[in-house]
């Protein structure tokens, strides 16, 4: 049994990846279709599946104008079809440089440190000296601390390693102190866990107490037996007397 299977490799480049391969097939056979009416909804359809694979354009000014002018882009030809009220496009608009979908430019030096403890350093950096610099810095080591613990668990880490570190990465702006002491932070916060179970044990001995059954005392045989024996044992005696 053989299997038609297509390849990427072996098929044309997408224009947008973003939008995938299907929409691409779509609007290259959009002006196969020969009713007009049915050429224009076929084309509208694709437009909106467009904007539910990139709901993100729909921040941008002018997003709709954007959508068609990607469609026309991915088309290779022009379409034809009317374009909405208040859509134009340039002339020749598929014929220029595509242009890209936004993405956020990231240059994080240091990738274990994460994004949000570089955005901790660079608002410490745009502070004033005083208080509230010391505060941020502190706190933007402490978050470092934290994250080179989760990264490398089998690492011993320290403020030095800490220091040094931040001091690189805030542009030789930000010193933390010789005597910092950024505390004991680890994946697990282990002094915290091991608190929780000490409440958890002592909970659950108070639960034990407060439920355990009366303690009932017994009579035993001797006694219960031995009272009425020893009344008579006394009668006899005081007989003989």
């Amino acid at each position: 049994m053989e299997w038609d299977i297509a390849y990427n490799t072996t098929q044309e480049e997408l224009i947008f990846s973003e939008y995938g391969r299907a929409v691409q097939e779509l609007l290259r056979n959009a002006n196969n279709v020969e009713d007009d009416d049915e050429r224009q909804a076929y084309v509208e359809r694709v437009i909106k599946l467009m904007l539910q694979m990139q709901p993100g354009i729909k921040t941008q000014d002018k997003y709709e104008e954007r959508l068609w002018r990607h469609a026309f882009q991915i088309a290779g030809e022009p379409l034809k079809v009317q374009l909405p009220e208040g859509v134009t496009l340039e002339p020749a608009t598929e014929e220029k440089e595509l242009e890209p979908l936004p993405y956020p430019e990231s240059t994080v030096r240091m990738r274990h440190y994460g994004q949000h403890v570089q955005d901790l350093i660079k608002a410490a950096m745009a502070m004033e000296d005083g208080p509230e610099r010391d505060l941020a810095t502190y706190t933007a080591a402490y978050y470092m601390k934290i994250a080179l613990s989760s990264w490398d668990q089998g690492k011993f880490v320290n403020e030095d390693m800490i220091r040094k570190d931040l001091y690189e990465l805030s542009e030789r702006k930000l010193v933390l102190p010789p005597d910092a002491k950024l505390g004991e932070p680890g994946p697990n916060q282990p002094a915290q866990h091991d608190d929780k179970k000490k409440k958890k044990k002592s909970k659950n001995r108070s639960m034990k107490q407060t439920i355990q059954p009366p303690q009932v005392s017994r009579p035993t045989g001797g006694h219960t037996g031995g009272g009425g024996g020893g009344s008579k044992s006394r009668n006899r005696n005081k007989r003989r007397r």
